[in-house]
């Protein structure tokens, strides 16, 4: 049995400290959270209700491309660039005029 272990051991690659800044850069947009809350000039219920749920989608895809990046790192890359694509949309949502 140790040798199993060991060789499971070793096709899990830690993260590095690259990647750490990396996925804490791409989470940096949903830092700003009670600013789009003051700014929103949406009175839809709709969209406000998705701005409150914003910060957990932002974290748990950040703990995702976390967890994903010892096995698959191409899925880290890929949870990486939808998030930053729901950052873009997420401003044009919250940020553009209704009209």
């Amino acid at each position: 049995m140790p040798k199993v272990a060991a060789e499971k051991k070793e096709t899990y690659r830690r993260v590095p400290g690259w990647m750490y800044c990396i996925i804490v850069l791409c989470m940096l947009p949903g830092l700003c959270f009670p600013w789009a809350v003051s700014l929103m000039e949406d009175p839809n219920p709709i969209v406000r209700g998705l701005t409150w749920f914003y910060p957990a989608y932002v974290l748990l895809s950040g703990v995702l491309a976390w967890q994903c990046y010892g096995r698959r790192t191409a899925m880290t890359w890929i949870v990486l660039v939808l998030l930053i694509l729901s950052h873009a949309g997420f401003y044009i949502l919250t940020f553009a005029s209704p009209n």
